[in-house]
């Protein structure tokens, strides 16, 4: 594309990148050709800056369209996907690549020669310019990642990453493994011929149980996530392995902390106790990465926690356990849940950031009842059944 070469563009781009988008869009709408495009630029700089730091740091990165940037993998999560890559590899391919921030992440984390498919060609040609500002050692091939896997001789990759789209036809948004785009499962066969170890990206919507039945071969299996969201779910699949039925993969969860391993058979022989939280203890809350792989007896028995109830999912100590993959707070008081209580809660605190977890009353209804306003800093009430089938109040210290 021309543009990539425009130095009046990226002047353009450089000298407006403080002004509001919508203002320029207004005041330049007609006068050059690009100005649509290099407003963009400027917004998705804006957009994505968290996201996309080390690719927004070269003042050339190029933003196809506002969708590749939203779609995009951000560099967080693209560097604990490059970890993922086995040392050996020599021969990587990543079958969807979109803006290129996986693959050229893996090429600058592994040292080894990416091929990057993209069947949009406005899209591929920006992968092509983006990897020359970077200095990524990858290839870009524009084609649908069927059609080039066909082309190419059996055996050709050590390695096949591939995010498969997770929007329908009429933009709509899919999460089932058969409902996105491509079709992993249909592809399997092909990809055997092809490709000896398969890294596939998935929706964190899907069930982990049925993930690992869908996907035979799968020897690792990653939840990734932040504090606040299971991001995705990752398989890692040997494609050329003679794998029993009975195989267990390895599972983990990434957390802001660290990151927590097991097997299911693990989980299963695990024994959890039961127990009730008390004033001036530790309630635990597991990060959203770890409670989707569900190692709610493992996180007992590891840690040396209780748990409150079979199905409340929430862990007690009577001190800080510093290591634990999730969120702690300090227990101020554990109240009945009754009308009583209810009525003196909001005296006693003005503000309340309110919480349930397997509670017969959903959290906003309560909320509503106790007339909770919340606040930075403020207590947090976390309302939970706990052992045998009490509901309880547990009123947390604020952050």
């Amino acid at each position: 594309m021309e543009i990539f070469g425009d130095e009046r563009f990226w002047a353009w781009v450089e000298a407006h990148n403080n002004d509001d988008p919508a203002k320029l869009r207004l005041a330049w709408h007609g006068r050059e050709p690009w100005i649509d495009d290099a407003v963009r630029q400027i917004e998705c700089r804006r957009k994505y800056r968290r996201k996309l730091q080390y690719e927004i740091s070269y003042d050339r990165f190029y933003f196809p369209t506002s969708l590749s940037g939203e779609q995009s993998t951000g560099d967080e999560l693209a560097r604990i996907h490059a970890a993922m890559i086995p040392s050996g590899a020599h021969t990587i391919v990543d079958l969807t690549s979109g803006l290129g921030v996986d693959a050229m992440t893996i090429a600058r984390a592994t040292g080894v020669h990416v091929v990057e498919v993209e069947r949009d060609s406005v899209v591929s040609a920006a992968l092509r310019h983006n990897a020359g500002v970077v200095g990524a050692n990858v290839e870009a091939i524009c084609a649908d990642c069927r059609d080039y896997l066909e082309s190419v001789p059996d055996g050709r990759f050590d390695i096949a990453f591939i995010d498969p789209a997770r929007r329908d036809a009429d933009g709509g948004r899919v999460f089932g493994i058969r409902d996105c785009e491509p079709d992993i499962l249909t592809m399997l066969p092909l990809l055997r011929r092809k490709v000896r170890t398969l890294i596939v990206k998935l929706s964190p919507m899907l069930d982990v149980t049925r993930t690992l039945r869908d996907l035979p071969g799968t020897t690792d299996l990653w939840s990734l996530g932040s504090s606040t969201e299971c991001k995705e779910i990752v398989a890692c699949c040997d494609l050329q392995a003679d794998i029993s039925s009975d195989y267990e993969p390895d599972i983990h969860a990434v957390t802001p902390n660290g990151e927590i391993s097991f097997r299911l058979g693990e989980e299963a022989c695990a024994e959890s106790r039961y127990g009730t939280p008390m004033a001036g203890g530790w309630l635990y809350e597991p990060w959203p990465a770890v409670m989707k792989v569900a190692p709610w007896r493992l996180l007992s028995s590891r840690y040396g926690m209780v748990q409150l109830h079979p199905n409340t999912h929430l862990y007690y100590s009577p001190g800080p356990v510093s290591d634990f993959p999730g969120e702690g707070r300090r227990i101020l008081e554990v109240l009945p849940f009754a009308s009583s209580v209810l009525k003196q809660l909001p005296r006693r605190y003005s503000r309340m950031q309110v919480a349930a977890r397997n509670f017969p009353m959903a959290a906003n209804v309560l909320s509503r009842k106790l007339r909770a306003k919340e606040g930075y800093g403020a207590p947090r009430l976390m309302a939970a059944i706990v052992v045998p089938d009490t509901p309880v109040l547990i009123v947390l210290k604020g952050q």
